[in-house]
C-alpha cells in the first residue's frame, strides 16, 4: 500500500509543504486517540469559555487546537498559525515559508453524540500574508473521525484519501477522488428556511417536487450539521452543500469562515471535479478581509452548483 510520506514524495519535490501537510496529518492522529477515548478520559462537555465567534467551546475543541498547536510549533516550516479557536493569528517561527489556517475540530456540537467530526486545515505562502484568496492555497485537507478516520488531501491537482491503519499509518485508500457530475441528493438546515434568500428557496422547492418537477428526478435531502460529515459524503458519492447567506447570517456576511472552512472544502471539492460558489462567484475568487471573515458556501457535485447559480442569475 502508499502511505502518506510515499504520496508526498510523488506529488510534490518541495520537502517543506510535505512536511506541513504531514504535521496537519499527525496532528489528525493524535485527535482521533483523543476523541475516541473522551468519554472514558471525561473530556467532553464545554470548556467553559467562548472563541473568536462567540460560540461556546467544547473542552475537545480547545485540546484538538493545543494539539495543532503542538506539532506546529515543532515544524520550522510553519511561520503562522491562524485558528477558529484563537481571537489572532499566531505567530511560529519567522524564517516559516507556510501559514496554516485550521478548524481543529469542525462540528465538535456532535460529539457528545458520536457523530462524524473532523480537523480542515488551509496551507498557504507566509509571503502572501495573513488575508489571501483560496487561489493561493498550496495544499488543503481535512481529517473525519468517524468509523474509519480518514485524511482527505489535495496539494495542486488531484485529491486523495488516506485511512488511518491500526499502526498509526496513513495508507491510500482512493488515490483519485470523483465527485459525480450530477447527483440526486441535497445537504442543507431546512429549519432554516423561514431566512432563505429567493435562490435558495427555489432550488429546494424544485429538488422536492423530484420527478413530477422542473429538475425531473427525485432528490433526497441529507444534513449531519458536521460540515466534514457532509462533505466527506459529497466527495465519496456526490450531492451538494449548501449553506447560503440568508437574512439572518447577511449582517456577518454569512456563516461558515472563509479561510479554514470555505476555502480548503472548495479546493478539496473542486480537485475531485466539483465546483464552489458563494451564488454569485467560485469561492476561491473571494478576496480575504478578515482572518475569521464568514462567507456563504455551496459546493459539491458541478451540475448542481450550477443549477443554483441558474438561480441566483436571474
Amino acid at each position: 500500500m502508499t502511505t502518506l510520506p510515499d504520496w508526498l514524495s510523488a506529488e510534490t519535490d518541495d520537502a517543506a509543504l510535505a512536511s506541513a501537510i504531514a504535521s496537519m496529518a499527525a496532528a489528525g492522529v493524535d485527535i482521533a486517540a483523543e476523541l475516541r477515548q473522551a468519554p472514558i478520559s471525561g473530556h467532553t462537555g464545554l470548556a467553559g469559555a467562548t472563541n473568536v465567534q462567540g460560540e461556546a467551546q467544547k473542552a475537545l475543541d480547545v485540546i484538538s487546537n493545543d494539539i495543532v498547536l503542538k506539532h506546529l510549533e515543532a515544524n520550522s516550516v510553519i511561520s503562522i498559525l491562524i485558528s477558529e479557536e484563537l481571537d489572532e493569528a499566531v505567530d511560529l517561527a519567522s524564517e516559516g515559508r507556510f501559514i496554516i489556517a485550521t478548524d481543529p475540530l469542525d462540528g465538535s456540537s456532535n460529539l457528545d453524540v458520536n457523530v462524524t467530526v473532523g480537523t480542515i486545515f488551509s496551507v498557504l505562502p507566509a509571503e502572501g500574508g495573513l488575508l489571501q484568496k483560496g487561489t493561493a492555497q498550496l495544499a488543503a485537507g481535512y481529517v473525519a473521525y468517524g468509523p474509519a478516520t480518514s485524511l482527505v488531501v489535495r496539494i495542486t491537482g488531484k485529491t486523495s484519501v488516506f485511512t488511518l491503519d491500526e499502526s498509526g499509518t496513513w495508507q491510500l485508500t482512493v488515490d483519485t477522488a470523483a465527485i459525480p457530475t450530477a447527483s440526486g441528493e441535497f445537504a442543507i438546515n431546512t429549519a432554516r428556511e423561514r431566512f432563505w434568500d429567493a435562490a435558495t428557496t427555489a432550488y429546494v422547492s424544485e429538488s422536492v417536487a423530484g420527478e413530477t418537477g422542473p429538475a425531473g428526478k427525485r432528490y433526497n435531502m441529507r444534513w449531519v450539521g458536521s460540515m466534514v460529515a457532509d462533505i466527506h459524503r459529497i466527495l465519496m458519492r456526490g450531492g451538494i452543500f449548501l449553506y447560503p447567506l440568508d437574512s439572518e447570517t447577511q449582517s456577518k456576511g454569512g456563516r461558515l469562515r472563509l479561510l479554514y472552512e470555505a476555502n480548503p472544502m472548495a479546493w478539496l471539492v473542486e480537485g475531485a471535479g466539483g465546483r464552489s460558489t458563494t451564488g454569485t462567484q467560485s469561492i476561491l475568487d473571494v478576496e480575504a478581509t478578515g482572518i475569521h471573515q464568514r462567507i456563504p458556501v455551496i459546493l459539491g457535485s458541478a451540475d448542481e452548483v450550477a443549477r443554483i447559480e441558474g438561480f441566483y442569475a436571474r
